[in-house]
C-alpha cells in the first residue's frame, strides 16, 4: 500500500525535476543568448566610441583648416583693400593736375 502512493509521488518528484531542468536550461540559454548580446553591444559601443573619436579629430583637423583659410582670406582681402586705396589716391593726384 506504502508502495501504490510511494511510486507515483516518485513519478511526480521525477517529473518536476526534469521540467525544473528544463525551464533552468532554458533559463541558462536565455542567460548565455543575453550575455553574448550584452558582449555584441559592448562592441558596437566601443567602435561606435571608435569612430566618434575619429570623427571628432577630423573635425578638429578641418576646423583649423578652416580657420588657416580664413586668415589667408582675409590676408587677401586687406591686400586687396589697400591696392584699391592706392589706385583711387592714384586716380585722385591724376584729376587734380
Amino acid at each position: 500500500m506504502v508502495t501504490k502512493k510511494f511510486v507515483p509521488a516518485v513519478k511526480m518528484g521525477l517529473a518536476a525535476f526534469a521540467l525544473s531542468t528544463l525551464i533552468g536550461c532554458a533559463t541558462t540559454a536565455q542567460l548565455e543568448q543575453a550575455q553574448s548580446e550584452a558582449a555584441q553591444a559592448r562592441q558596437a559601443a566601443a567602435a561606435a566610441e571608435q569612430a566618434a573619436s575619429q570623427a571628432a579629430a577630423t573635425a578638429r583637423e578641418a576646423l583649423e583648416a578652416a580657420r588657416a583659410a580664413q586668415r589667408a582670406a582675409d590676408a587677401s582681402q586687406r591686400c586687396c583693400d589697400e591696392n584699391t586705396r592706392r589706385i583711387e589716391r592714384l586716380n585722385q593726384r591724376l584729376q587734380e593736375k
